[in-house]
């Protein structure tokens, strides 16, 4: 049996549909509590689960990260460890681990590599976040070594998509944008301003895309590994937020307000392990998943 975690999550609902022919067993913090160890272990042998695709996290936007730094280390390292505990009793199975960009140093090279990831220290606005989510890498590394137990720790870049988050706090940049664009046009406001100066480059991947990649994975039967999975292009925050405007129809200009934190200079991912381990499926261009996102905040009953 499949168990799939944070299937309320952004995420985790396009996990549902790319594996909704295996009818798996999906909760979110709802329905079990990933921060207690022993409801964990009960679950997992309750339900015979022999594969596990952890896709919950307690994560957001930079505010979040700025303003809840130990809460955001804590959850996430907590839910994990319990998950990697519990697995590691049951004989045969494996654990799909999603993790996050965050991860990798501030310098990493550009395309990162996954051999780059504890090649120094992650940008400091996030690295709380992102050395929690490594450090379950090393764990599960640890435990299939002396238990009957198989990993993926999968790397997804900034996702974005259909059913994203877009409340202050938790949002990342395209739903943020997409948002703040979407209430100044229909403000009549003549400026939208943006955190940093535009010169960001971000990798962003369509979540339904990142799903399939991972499900493609999965189905290789590949063990034991970790993989990059982005969209192999990476594009300037002001190169962004001008799609994002045109796309929402928002005429007015755009003011950068330096005074703000932006995150790491550069990222992007290199996804070539994957490529020619697993094989490179079509992708969703920035553009069209950008109209569909939208189309999708347009029809959220919450704006």
């Amino acid at each position: 049996m499949l168990w799939i975690t944070g299937a309320s999550g952004f995420l985790g609902g396009h996990l549902i549909e790319s594996f909704r022919d295996l009818s798996p067993i999906c909760t979110s913090s709802k329905d079990l509590d990933l921060l207690d160890l022993n409801a964990v272990k009960n679950f997992v042998s309750k339900h015979n689960i022999q594969s596990i695709i952890h896709a919950a996290g307690f994560v957001g936007g930079i505010g979040l990260h700025r303003e809840s730094p130990g809460e955001v280390a804590l959850k996430n390292l907590r839910m994990g460890l319990n998950i990697i505990e519990a697995a590691s009793e049951v004989e045969n199975i494996s654990l799909v681990t999603i993790s996050t960009v965050c991860i990798y140093p501030e310098n990493a090279p550009v395309p990162s590599p996954e051999s780059s990831q504890h090649d120094g220290y992650p940008s400091p606005i996030t690295a709380y976040y992102g050395i929690a989510k490594k450090t379950l890498h090393v764990v599960s590394e640890a435990v299939s070594k002396n238990a009957n137990f198989s990993y993926l720790n999968i790397i997804p870049t900034n996702l974005y998509g259909p059913n994203d988050h877009y409340d202050d706090l938790k949002s990342h940049v395209v739903p943020a944008l997409i948002k703040r664009a979407h209430l100044a046009k229909v403000n009549g406001d003549s400026e939208l301003v943006v955190w940093g100066d535009g010169t960001q480059i971000r990798d962003l991947l369509f979540a339904p895309d990142a799903a399939s990649w991972i499900r493609k994975i999965m189905d290789s039967g590949i063990k034991n590994e970790t993989f990059n999975i982005g969209s192999r292009t990476g594009v300037s925050i002001k190169d962004l937020a001008l799609t994002i405007c045109d796309v929402v129809g928002f005429k007015g200009s755009i003011v950068w307000d330096i005074s703000k934190p932006s995150g790491a200079p550069r990222r992007l991912l290199d996804t070539s392990k994957a490529d020619k381990k697993v094989g490179i499926q079509a992708l969703t261009s920035l553009r069209q998943g950008l109209e569909l996102s939208y189309e999708n905040y347009l029809s959220n009953d919450e704006f």
